[in-house]
């Protein structure tokens, strides 16, 4: 039976029924009995995250070492040939969700870009793309590979003009305000645009059996908040999103990278797995892997609002 933290209101529904779901010794994940709404406590500070977000975030050399060093990528630049059919898909379905043109050009918005490849796949589509992130590392390396325009800095200070697609992929749990966030985004998406959400799906069945050895829940230094399909559909709603599909989000992996995610949580069958990878010359082998752990979300704003 979770333990109780009376001392705790729901940013959400402003409950005060809250329980701790799971205990990870500094940190714990508290969730309100009246709406199933998550979060980390305690919070870390702006010195803590800056810290995070740092020169190694998308090169991460200690991110199978376990507790702490969860966060980030163990290798983002290795990684990205496999997401490339990901990014394709995605903007695939933004297509058929149409678009107006409102202008000559559509414009395309990343917020939380990393390093600039779904805006280099919306590029290739032929929008104007933008992107938005917190690492000056990230946004300095898309100038220098792409050349396209990358805002560093708090996304809720961002001044830049509505676009026509915005997306925020495995970005809102990262965000100290996720609902005013949502907000931000309805702003910045033309009436009629499609805005494209990832998260974490905190409640599906494989996320609760798993439970607390899920990567998603360890990454207690940059995940603050945790969704489930009704908590997203509700705030989305709220910050004036027509939602028009909620699907389960997987990821294309290389099969070594998804054997040493497999250890973080079962390290026995995952180092197994690893040795099987390895013996069947797998390691380079890419598959797509949906454990239906995430969820994506495909948004509008309604025309004339």
């Amino acid at each position: 039976m979770p333990n109780p933290a009376p001392e705790h209101s729901c940013d959400f529904c402003g409950g005060r029924s809250v329980s701790t779901r799971y205990d990870f010794g500094r940190h714990r994940i508290l969730r309100c009995r009246g709406c199933t709404f998550m979060w980390l406590d305690p919070q870390p500070s702006e010195a803590e995250l800056h810290e995070v977000y740092g020169s190694d975030y998308y090169r991460n050399r200690r991110f199978f070492d376990g507790d702490e060093t969860i966060y980030g990528y163990f290798d983002c630049f290795s990684e990205h040939p496999a997401k490339e059919f990901d990014n394709r898909r995605i903007l695939d379905r933004i297509t058929r969700l149409h678009i107006p043109p409102g202008s000559n050009e559509r414009r395309f918005l990343d917020v939380g870009c990393g390093l600039g490849h779904l805006m280099n796949a919306a590029s290739q589509r032929g929008y104007r793309v933008q992107g938005i992130d917190y690492n000056l590392a990230a946004t300095e390396w898309i100038a220098d590979t792409y050349g396209f325009p990358a805002f560093c800095g708090d996304f809720m200070e961002y001044q830049g003009e509505a676009s026509d697609a915005v997306a925020m992929l495995d970005v809102i749990e990262h965000l100290p305000r996720p609902l005013a966030a949502l907000e931000k985004a309805r702003s910045l998406t033309r009436p009629g645009g499609v805005f494209v959400l990832s998260t974490m799906d905190s409640d599906s069945l494989v996320s609760r059996l798993v439970g607390k050895r899920l990567e998603d829940f360890r990454r207690t230094r940059e995940h603050l908040y945790f969704f489930n399909r009704a908590t997203i559909r509700k705030a989305l709603r709220r910050a004036g999103f027509e939602v028009l599909r909620i699907d389960s989000h997987g990821l294309t992996i290389r099969m070594d990278f998804l054997a040493q995610r497999v250890r973080l949580a079962y390290p026995r069958a995952g180092a197994a797995l690893e040795r099987l990878v390895r013996w069947l010359r797998l390691s380079n082998r890419k598959l797509h892997f949906d454990p239906h752990t995430k969820m994506i979300v495909y948004v509008r704003r309604p025309a004339g609002s």
